[in-house]
């Protein structure tokens, strides 16, 4: 039976694999981004243009999510699975990190989720196995020097996944975390043209874990961070 899937964030590297997994099963898809969808992304899905829903909204704003929530429950009568994707990624040390750096951090990776999680849990834990699945970090298990807010951001996303899981026992919903690694992505292999390649994962790596999360043999499944990486 089809489902309806969000994704937030769901137009950068991971996000269209995560997108792609969904729409072979036959799911409907939500995808979310700051932008508009680009041209490239929705040709690359032209196949599945009944299936594939784009939206520019703001995840870090509450009204905009709460006016999301309400389009979506008008026109698909809720959601089934929420992925929350959308995050960033950046370099300081403690020391030398100002205010704007912090909250831009706390906001991509904690609140986005935080908030679209709060949104949608009424739509999500109607539905029979409903599902929440965040993506964290390895960088949020262990503070690494040099990269402070995004560890601290990142923490912060198992913490509520292991509060929201909590709170939802009592119901079929469950929620989780995936804690990626480096990603194989090409503005990573830019960026650190040194780097062994062969030791990161790929998108579709972790697109599988979460496909496997939010089906229904993963119900026993909950509160859980899943690591997605090679060891060193």
């Amino acid at each position: 039976m089809s489902r309806n899937i969000l994704i937030t964030g769901g137009t950068g590297a991971l996000g269209t694999a995560v997108v792609e997994k969904f729409l072979k099963n036959g799911d409907t898809v939500l995808v979310t981004d700051i932008r508009e969808a680009s041209d490239n992304f929705l040709n690359s899905f032209s196949d599945y243009k009944t299936k594939l829903k784009t939206y520019k909204v703001n995840v870090v704003n509450e009204q905009e999510l709460k006016d999301f929530s309400t389009q979506v429950k008008e026109s698909f009568g809720g959601i089934n699975i929420l992925v929350n994707i959308v995050g960033g990624f950046s370099m300081s040390k403690i020391a030398e990190t100002n205010e704007t750096e912090l909250d831009k951090m706390l906001s991509m990776n904690l609140k986005s989720a935080f908030f679209t999680s709060k949104t949608f849990i009424s739509q999500i834990t109607e539905k029979e196995n409903g599902r929440i699945i965040n993506i964290a970090a390895r960088a949020g298990l262990h503070g690494v020097g040099g990269m402070g807010p995004y560890c601290i951001s990142k923490a912060g996303v198992i913490s509520l996944t292991e509060t929201l899981s909590e709170e939802l026992k009592e119901t079929s919903t469950t929620v989780n975390a995936i804690l990626p690694s480096t990603i194989d992505t090409e503005p990573n292999r830019k960026s650190m043209p040194g780097a062994d390649f062969s030791r990161w994962v790929s998108p579709m790596d972790i697109a599988n874990v979460i496909f496997f999360l939010a089906s229904k043999e993963a119900r026993a499944i909950s509160g859980a961070s899943i690591p997605v990486y090679y060891k060193a």
